[in-house]
């Protein structure tokens, strides 16, 4: 399975929580594994131990600080191997090759994609302030479900023509700028959106992923095929 069928199975089994990490901790480990699957330059640096990855990483440029999600680079000292994403290991980069942020919309979308879009273009700034050469990614997962469960309010908020909804977030993704090499301006390096039908309910709930428009399709920059492969050759042209 790729990541986002393994993300559909992981939020079955470990429902969405708006203020905690673990779902987005999930899809960055799963995204890990897709590049070490497909990316043979990635994977022979990852068994050589010349690689490895932190997550929830503070990065510091100047006085400025961010919490990056993800980081893979040269580990600065002996790295513990990690049975869940082998072969690489998680350890502190010393610097940072690819940087690569989660985020959701999982409800209230046409706010949150407004904060989502916001978030992401200030990340690809901030990351290539660090280093020019970082490989820049994101990741957003976007809810089409009728209805979803927040944690946070007690009844089901129920979603009105979800597929516009959705339609219009990936829309403004859609927006952010993308790059293939740091002359080209500001700018993601890749973009990825995951559409969902998942509502957030204790059993039996519905997670799985949605492949259908306005879904991204196969050959779309932003779909999750296009999304690796893209990371996978610039970092062979880069790193």
């Amino acid at each position: 399975m790729s990541a986002p069928q393994r993300l559909a199975a992981y939020l079955l089994e470990n429902p969405y929580h708006p203020r905690s990490n673990r779902h987005s901790n999930a899809l960055l480990g799963f995204l890990l594994e897709d590049l070490i699957d497909i990316c043979p330059r990635f994977a022979e640096r990852a068994s050589l131990g010349q690689i490895a990855y932190s997550l929830n990483r503070k990065v510091r440029v100047g006085t400025s600080e961010w919490n990056a999600d993800l980081v893979v680079g040269p580990p600065s000292g002996p790295a513990l191997k990690v049975s869940s994403i082998p072969p690489i290991a998680c350890s502190q980069p010393v610097t940072f090759q690819i940087a690569c942020e989660a985020k959701s919309i999982m409800t209230e979308h046409r706010k949150a994609q407004r904060n989502r879009q916001r978030d992401l273009d200030a990340l690809h700034q901030f990351m290539h302030r660090y280093d020019q050469n970082t490989i820049v990614a994101a990741v957003t997962v976007v809810n089409i479900a009728e209805a979803f469960r927040s944690p946070l309010r007690p009844a089901v908020t129920k979603h009105r023509d979800p597929e516009a909804l959705v339609r219009a977030a990936i829309d403004l993704l859609r927006t952010l700028p993308l790059r293939s090499h740091p002359s080209n301006g500001p700018g993601l390096e890749a973009n990825a959106v995951i559409v969902m039908n998942y509502d957030n309910s204790r059993r039996p709930g519905i997670s799985k992923v949605y492949s259908r428009s306005p879904a991204p399709q196969p050959g779309d920059p932003l779909h999750w095929d296009s999304f690796v492969r893209r990371i996978c050759d610039l970092y062979m042209q880069r790193w």
